[in-house]
């Protein structure tokens, strides 16, 4: 059974997987298309780029040696170019493809860390190969140098430097992306899943592999600086209307020999309801805390996503008795084989024992 709230659209798993690789396929074309059209530039960069280094010091001179290394540094550029090339359009991919999910919050937060990720980097990057490292590499000859010894400056060595930097902005980028979403989606509030460890092992093998050799004996301190970061950037998403994400519900009998999936809802009934007691935490029943469930639409799309996504046949509200829901929040719920359960706190003249608040949850889920 599949319910629309809000401004969903009805769209199946299969049709989902079909847009993301429709989308990676265009990605994919669109990289093949650049890296053959900067293939055919590559020699008059790379030239413009090493002209840019010019050395203040006439004795100094640019080595590079060999065909391979010579090479190594084509495909190397090619590769970064169609990199940078299709970030815009793959920025926009993904805004398209996790969108039709997302909270209007959400959306203007990914929008922006797309932005700020996906295009402005590149902006970035190029700032460093054009203007950067050539401004530092001669200002370094004009300051460093040895009385009679002559400076050489080796292409290739500048080249993988700048190129190691490169990298380690591509890969901050893609994993502060990658970490962002898996936590936008909730895939990191299950203690069971390993996704995250997964992201970070990936991201740190990408940086110590893809990054030369100049850069030994800085990979580790590299790698944990920008996880770090990272992740630290991905804690900047929006808070979810019902507190977390993602929930851990396992199945228990009832007294009467049912087996129920619950869901005891925290409503702060816009601050009228009793306080919640902290200490009860019972394990396989999902807890999301509401502000008012009544007249926040937002909150009642995210509590019927949890209640299909988890097969809740329970829910049980604290505050009131569940007469104030909307009548179409509850046959939607109705149509999901969904039960509502109030404890009417609101109106009890126990509500300030915690005993008795307590002895009230653990009598709904028995």
């Amino acid at each position: 059974m599949v319910v629309l709230v809000s401004k969903d659209n009805k769209k199946s798993v299969s049709k989902h997987l079909h847009d993301l690789i429709y989308l990676l396929r265009i990605n994919l074309t669109l990289f093949i298309i650049f890296s053959f059209f900067w293939a055919f530039f590559i020699e008059d960069i790379i030239s413009h780029w090493a002209n840019s280094i010019s050395i203040e010091n006439i004795n100094s001179k640019l080595t590079i040696y060999g065909p391979y290394e010579w090479i190594e540094i084509q495909w190397s550029m090619i590769f970064v170019l169609s990199l940078i090339s299709i970030m815009p359009f793959l920025s926009y991919s993904i805004f398209k493809f996790f969108k039709n999910g997302l909270l209007p919050s959400e959306k203007s937060w990914l929008s922006i860390l797309l932005f700020i990720n996906l295009v402005m980097v590149p902006v970035l990057l190029l700032s460093i190969w054009f203007i950067i490292i050539p401004n530092f590499i001669n200002e370094l000859s004009a300051q460093v140098s040895i009385y009679g010894i002559e400076n050489r400056y080796d292409v290739n060595t500048i080249f993988k430097f700048t190129i190691g930097i490169t990298w380690i902005f591509m890969i901050f980028s893609f994993s502060t992306i990658s970490i962002s979403l898996a936590r936008l989606l909730g895939l990191f509030e299950n203690n069971s899943n390993f996704l995250n460890e997964k992201i970070i092992l990936l991201s740190a093998s990408l940086i110590i592999v893809s990054l030369p050799d100049e850069f030994e004996g800085l990979k580790i301190i590299i790698t944990i600086f920008i996880i770090y970061m990272a992740n630290l950037f991905s804690h900047t998403i929006p808070n979810y209307p019902i507190g977390r994400r993602s929930y851990s519900v396992k199945e228990r009998i009832s007294s009467k020999g049912n087996s129920e999936k619950y869901s005891i809802i925290d409503c702060k009934c816009e601050g009228a309801c009793p306080k919640f007691p902290t200490n009860f935490q019972p394990s396989g029943i999902a807890m999301p805390n509401c502000s008012a469930i009544c007249l926040n639409g937002e909150e009642q799309d995210k509590l019927i996503e949890m209640v299909i996504g988890h097969n809740i046949s329970q829910i049980i509200i604290t505050g009131c008795d569940g007469l104030p829901l909307p009548a179409n929040f509850k046959n939607i719920l109705e149509t999901n084989n969904c039960k509502v359960l109030g404890l009417e706190w609101m109106d009890s003249e126990f509500s300030d024992d915690e005993i008795w608040k307590l002895n009230t949850l653990y009598d709904s889920i028995s």
